[in-house]
């Protein structure tokens, strides 16, 4: 998330609002995320630490799998 949005995905003055935020997955997400990126986002950040997925579930995203013309990663 902050990778992408520069900003960290939960901000709250107080522990207890941030708290709030976190186990309700509440954050902004800018318009110009992509929904490859949203998608990602939303399955990183789930507040259920068992429906995360793994990192391998993570590097086969769609997000980071997509080619856009640049070439391969070896």
């Amino acid at each position: 998330y902050t990778a992408l949005t520069g900003h960290a995905p939960f901000e709250a003055r107080h522990r207890p609002e941030l708290y709030r935020s976190i186990r309700g997955a509440r954050y902004p997400l800018p318009p110009q995320l992509s929904p490859r990126a949203r998608s990602l986002i939303a399955h990183m950040l789930d507040p259920d630490p068992a429906a995360r997925p793994s990192l391998a579930g993570v590097l086969g995203h769609p997000f980071l799998t997509q080619v856009r013309g640049w070439g391969t990663w070896g």
